[in-house]
């Protein structure tokens, strides 16, 4: 894994063509645990298609979520435990998932006591061979042996378990503690089955704990550990761009000293800043980065209720998923859809500043005002208190030409991290933003004199 690793993560049924469209140009589709325990044929389907390599995140943050979070309705911790989430309990050992299941609490570090060994037994069967069996069941699967295609993870994730803010510092530990005993079981697992497969460490973090006191102490003894190479970062819906310094300030320590102990960080979520981090002269070095199709570049740890797709458009000059009706004011400012130019030069303009991928080009043809199918929406009714009220969501198709265009906006991205310098990329984003919102400029300005320079 010299270069880059692109990871493009599957969410939903709904992400299949999409997905299936554009798997030459990612190098592994990963997957969360509780999406492979509930549709297994499904995933095996996209594994068999996708290189035959794949990586499964174990999800195992499960056992700390407030049974709200993880229940049917996050409004109401008595409704019942999310399928998907309950098949994937069944996998691991009963011990544990009975406490979640019964006695509907999350688990504290003592509840681990006497059963880590069966967990990571447990993870680790589950990444490595509970897709195999349902590959098995495939009348594709001859055809695989027959080409000596084995499907495998890219690599294997340890088990792992979050860090929260506010949480006291003694308690912490102790989560750090089982990280540091788990990754070390799995390496040893790993060894015992004579596998070629690496090992990855997930870290798993809230903001405010990038900034309490000793935390990158704790966080090298955790983590400093022979026997693994990469490890995931998922720090809670964090977008760069928008962090505050001091969070950015931390976090580019934290990727430092991840560096600095010879480990490759991965961001589990990430935008166009850590894809950027990518780059071979990046201070502060990333291996890789995780999207969703079309979204999930950033996500919160908790579970959030997803709510009515609307109607977005990545942006590619300032790498950002916008509303509609944003972009159409930029594009209207700008002269796009001023009537007194021609439509042709209106349209050239667009491919040549705004986008030229192959959905731009097949939405918008030689008019831009086409532009508009990107906005395509139904009407449905909400009853409330008041009475009904009409709105509007996005069709299928609109969110699909979106999730297309997303991700050749995404590959595009990737491909210039290995033509362009560092600093030329970082000028163009700081001039697009002067461009089209120069109201944001100060935090890229922000972010580049963090990222921009080695830090002591």
């Amino acid at each position: 894994m010299d270069q880059p690793l692109k990871m493009l993560r599957y969410n939903t049924g709904t992400d299949k063509k999409a997905f299936v469209q554009f798997k030459q140009q990612f190098d592994v589709a990963i997957f969360n645990a509780t999406i492979v325990a509930y549709s297994g044929a499904s995933v095996a389907d996209l594994i068999s298609m996708h290189a035959h390599k794949y990586i499964i995140d174990p999800q195992t943050h499960i056992f700390q979520q407030e049974i709200s979070a993880i229940s049917s309705s996050q409004k109401n911790s008595g409704n019942p435990i999310k399928k998907s989430i309950l098949k994937y309990l069944h996998e691991l050992p009963a011990a544990l998932s009975e406490i979640v299941e019964q006695k509907r609490r999350p688990l504290v570090v003592a509840d681990f006591v006497g059963h880590l060994d069966a967990l990571v037994q447990a993870v680790y069967t589950f990444e490595t061979k509970y897709v195999s069996k349902y590959i098995e069941q495939k009348e594709y699967d001859k055809y695989l042996k027959f080409a000596g295609v084995k499907p495998e993870p890219k690599v294997i994730v340890a088990p792992y378990f979050m860090l929260k803010a506010g949480q006291p510092r003694q308690e912490r530990k102790g989560w750090l503690d089982l990280n540091h005993e788990i990754l070390e079981k799995t390496i040893k697992i790993n060894r015992l089955t004579c596998s070629n497969i690496p090992v990855a460490a997930q870290l798993v973090l809230e903001k405010p704990v990038l900034l309490e006191q000793n935390i990158f102490n704790e966080i090298q003894k955790a983590y400093k550990i022979d026997g693994y190479d990469y490890i995931f970062i998922w720090i809670d819906d964090f977008d760069a761009f928008e962090a505050r310094p001091e969070i950015n300030n931390a976090f580019s320590r934290l990727v430092g000293l991840l560096n600095s102990m010879g480990k490759k960080p991965l961001m589990a979520y990430g935008g166009y800043e850590s894809i950027l981090l990518c780059a071979p002269n990046s201070f502060f070095k990333l291996y890789g980065v995780a999207q969703s199709v079309g979204y999930g570049e950033y996500r919160s740890i908790t579970p959030v209720g997803g709510g009515m797709p609307i109607n977005k458009y990545y942006f590619p000059p300032l790498h950002q998923r916008l509303k509609f009706d944003d972009v159409a004011i930029i594009l209207s400012k700008h002269g796009y859809f001023d009537d007194s130019v021609s439509i042709k030069e209106r349209t050239r303009r667009f491919y040549e500043n705004i986008c030229n991928c192959k959905t731009c080009r097949e939405i918008v043809g030689n008019d831009v005002n086409n532009f508009v199918r990107f906005n395509d929406s139904t009407p449905y009714i909400v009853r409330t208190k008041n009475g009904q009220l009409e709105k509007n969501r996005a069709t299928t198709d609109a969110l699909l030409i979106a999730a297309l265009h997303f991700l050749f906006c995404k590959s595009n991205e990737w491909e210039s991290i290995s033509t362009k310098d560092y600093s030329i990329l970082k000028q163009e984003l700081l001039n697009a933003f002067d461009t089209y919102m120069p109201s944001k400029k100060p935090y890229i300005e922000t972010w580049c004199n963090i990222y921009g320079s080695e830090k002591d």
